[in-house]
């Protein structure tokens, strides 16, 4: 089995992981600091994600986003 750590995803494989939110969201999330998970460029017009570091915020240990993080910053 390949090491997660060298894996690497697309944006659209990330999106669907993260509940299939379109890609555009990803880049706001992203913008907005809520996926914290570098990007690298991997070729001129080509980027990707460690899985490692897309499961880790999956499983809640990155800084995560979720509805409720919402609420509490448009209540703020």
């Amino acid at each position: 089995m390949p090491n997660s750590d060298l894996q690497l995803l697309r944006p659209k494989e990330v999106c669907q992981l993260l509940g299939g939110i379109h890609i555009s969201t990803l880049y706001r999330w992203m913008d907005e600091g809520k996926f914290p998970v570098q990007k690298i460029q991997i070729g001129p017009r080509a980027v990707g994600f460690k899985r490692s570091e897309v499961e880790k915020y999956i499983n809640g240990e990155m800084g995560e986003h979720t509805e409720e993080s919402d609420s509490e910053v448009a209540a703020a």
